[in-house]
């Protein structure tokens, strides 16, 4: 059992039928109006009334017919379809194109199809068809397995207001049914009015409702395009309640029975009865009709680049004779050539409930009509996961891409996300990354992985599968920059690295996301600087020194090989702890003395050192803390005999004389000092 509704900007009509043998066959159909305005121009407004009115038509088909439905077929307003071609050229030298090469070019080009409207209304794609590849600048039928330089492509992508569908489907969930199946109204009309054999003919569809008038194009075998008018019968009713002052629905009826009536009874708002003549009324309304032809006849000689040669009227609004009248006029058709369709003269529709007659319910029957048809249907039947579903046809073959995007599925979810290029500087240097394309899902097309150009038939099944998570490359300013390391006797010691100024601020944490249009200067570590960072790693020891409080380095480091590849320096340095001879104060000094009239230079010896006032040896390890006393070298007369070398064992007895003056082996010499030294000999034995 088909489950149908067309919720309209007045009124909300159902029905409920069974297809077979191409036939729609209905069972039994309501119609019943919103009970306040709660749609406008075909959009809905006022969710909680039109669920009510959705419920109330709902329970009528369940309770006269014993069924529950839980499931419906619905159509949103063509006003806010918006259709745009795009293009995208990708370079490809000489490589063969395969299909993520078709892919990176599709996804480009849809990319540039905008994400809102002028008014910021934001903008869903449903769906785009490739239109033509052109390969060096020639077309191609499907690139696939060639070779070229250039590649370009151009699609139409379909748009729809996110908020459009949100609405619709919100309202059907508060009434308690599910969308089984959505489409646009002026699809479901040319669907049903329009078969396929006579698309040859270039027909212009008017789907003419309350709030707007949606347009379709067919010719040459194809459906060309759609778009609308913000205007249909609802201007027609307000003229007539402004100039009779009449309240809306009383108004409303009154334009109902133009037709019908040659005078019609009528309460205005004051409750005065009044009659009203036909020819009056159509005073008022022919200049309304005249602007919405007008305006419908400018977009369908814009979308068909000229006028049609047959046009189609369906719709409530459609049916005022003065309507195909004006029409005929903005079109400069013969009015014969524009013919209102109706449901009781559509082939492929069938009523068991009477009264199912009128061009009002084109629509309604399209929607049932176009949810059940695979058989010359713009829609295909095929299973997503399971789940058996219809989708729109944008072209002439569905690709699997194309599918998912109509299903509800988005691009980057889908294809994944195209990563753009990062362009900075370093040093002075361009870099570039490549962008590269992250997430997507695999596709498996009737039990075999599938790529997302591969065209689907009816009955094909689709099940999708998440790929593996990739990870992405995030460049840093680690990446770029050598690590400095740092080894000591054999062992890693430290890490450095050197200074990094991002768009010249200093940058401490390198572990930045490099931005696009980053410049980054990386300044270099000389051996002094590197020598000076280690040794304040290391630390320092504190001392006193002749009651003077001083500190040093702990450790003497020695550079012994540099080794640098493109992720590291190593610097090996050899080192060992500081001593205590490291710190005392080192005597160079060469005292000059006069010894027997002669010249002699003595030169200095290790002075003596005292720890915490106890006599130590100058290798000792420096401490903190320590107290240290150097006890200062100085010559005395001793050392100046010791440098003559004299023969002791042949004197007998001897004189010093240090300037001038009796003098010892211990006294102390200075700079200039003169020494006399006087040898008394030995008596040699003459016996043997």
């Amino acid at each position: 059992m088909i489950f149908a509704l067309d919720v309209g900007t007045r009124k909300v009509a159902g029905l409920i039928g069974y297809f077979q043998d191409d036939i729609l066959n209905v069972v039994d159909f309501d119609v019943v109006e919103h009970s306040t305005r709660s749609m406008l121009d075909g959009q809905i407004h006022d969710i909680k009334n039109v669920a009510k009115t959705i419920e109330i038509v709902r329970d009528l088909l369940e309770r006269r017919n014993e069924i529950e439905l839980k499931e419906v077929a619905v159509a949103v307003a063509g006003r806010f379809l918006k259709t745009v071609v795009v293009e995208n050229e990708i370079e490809i030298p000489n490589k063969t194109i395969d299909e993520e090469i078709i892919r990176q070019l599709e996804s480009g080009a849809v990319a540039k199809a905008p994400v809102s409207d002028e008014t910021g209304t934001e903008l869903h794609c449903v769906g785009y068809s490739v239109m033509e590849y052109r390969l060096d600048d020639f077309w191609i039928k499907n690139p696939t397995g060639h070779k070229g330089r250039k590649l370009y492509v151009r699609a139409v992508v379909a748009l729809l207001p996110v908020q459009v569908v949100d609405a619709m489907i919100s309202a059907l969930h508060k009434a308690g049914l599910k969308p089984s199946f959505l489409t646009l109204e002026p699809m479901a009309a040319l669907q049903i009015s329009v078969p396929e054999d006579i698309r040859l003919i270039n027909i212009a569809l008017i789907d003419v409702g309350a709030g707007t008038s949606d347009i379709a194009i067919s010719k040459a075998g194809t459906i060309v395009g759609y778009d609308m008018v913000p205007m249909a019968g609802d201007e027609i009713t307000e003229a007539i309640a402004q100039h009779y002052l009449l309240d809306f629905l009383t108004a409303e009826q009154v334009k109902r029975r133009i037709d019908k009536q040659k005078t019609i009874e009528a309460v205005d708002v004051t409750g005065r009865k009044i009659s009203i003549d036909r020819s009056s009324i159509l005073d008022v309304v022919n200049p309304v009709v005249e602007t919405i032809s007008k305006s419908i006849a400018e977009r369908i000689e814009k979308l068909n680049l000229g006028k049609p040669s047959v046009v189609f009227l369906v719709g409530g609004g459609a049916k005022l004779s003065v309507f195909r009248k004006k029409l005929s006029e903005a079109l400069n058709l013969p009015e014969e050539y524009i013919t209102l369709k109706t449901v009781e003269n559509l082939n492929c529709i069938k009523s068991t409930k009477d009264n199912f007659t009128g061009s009002e319910y084109v629509t309604l029957a399209g929607i049932a009509y176009s949810s059940v048809s695979a058989s010359g249907s713009i829609y295909d039947v095929v299973k997503i996961n399971g789940e058996k579903v219809r989708l729109l046809k944008l072209g002439q073959t569905q690709t699997i891409l194309q599918i998912l995007t109509q299903k509800g599925f988005k691009l980057s979810e889908l294809l994944g996300k195209p990563l753009p290029a990062l362009v900075f500087e370093l040093n002075g240097e361009t870099r570039v990354i490549p962008g590269k394309i992250i997430g997507g899902k695999k596709i498996i097309l009737n039990g075999s992985e599938a790529a997302f150009h591969q065209t689907v038939r009816n009955g094909d099944e689709i099940e999708i599968l998440a790929k593996p998570e990739e990870e992405v490359y995030t460049p840093k300013i680690l990446d770029f920059v050598k690590e400095i390391n740092i080894e000591i006797n054999g062992k890693d010691f430290m890490k450095i690295y050197p200074q990094v100024l991002v768009n010249e601020k200093l940058m401490e944490d390198l572990n930045y996301q490099i931005l696009d249009g980053d410049k980054i200067v990386v300044k270099d570590i000389n051996i002094d600087e590197i020598r000076k960072i280690v040794e304040e790693k290391i630390g320092y020891v504190s001392y006193t020194l002749n009651n003077e409080t001083r500190s040093v380095k702990k450790m003497v480091l020695n550079l012994v090989n540099f080794v640098e590849n493109d992720k590291e320096q190593r610097y090996i340095f050899e080192g060992r702890k500081v001593k205590i001879d490291d710190i005392l104060h080192k005597q160079d000094k060469i005292f000059e003395i006069i010894f027997n009239g002669k010249t002699i230079k003595l030169k200095p010896k290790n002075d003596a050192v005292k720890v915490n006032g106890e006599y130590t040896s100058r290798d000792k390890e420096l401490q903190d803390g320590m107290q240290i006393e150097q006890i200062y070298w100085q010559p005395i007369v001793a050392d100046a005999l010791a440098e003559i070398q004299l023969n002791i064992d042949e004197f007998k007895d001897y004189k010093i004389f240090l300037n001038g003056k009796p003098a010892s082996f211990v006294d102390e010499l200075k700079d200039g000092d003169e020494i006399k030294f006087e040898i008394i000999k030995k008596v040699q034995s003459n016996q043997p």
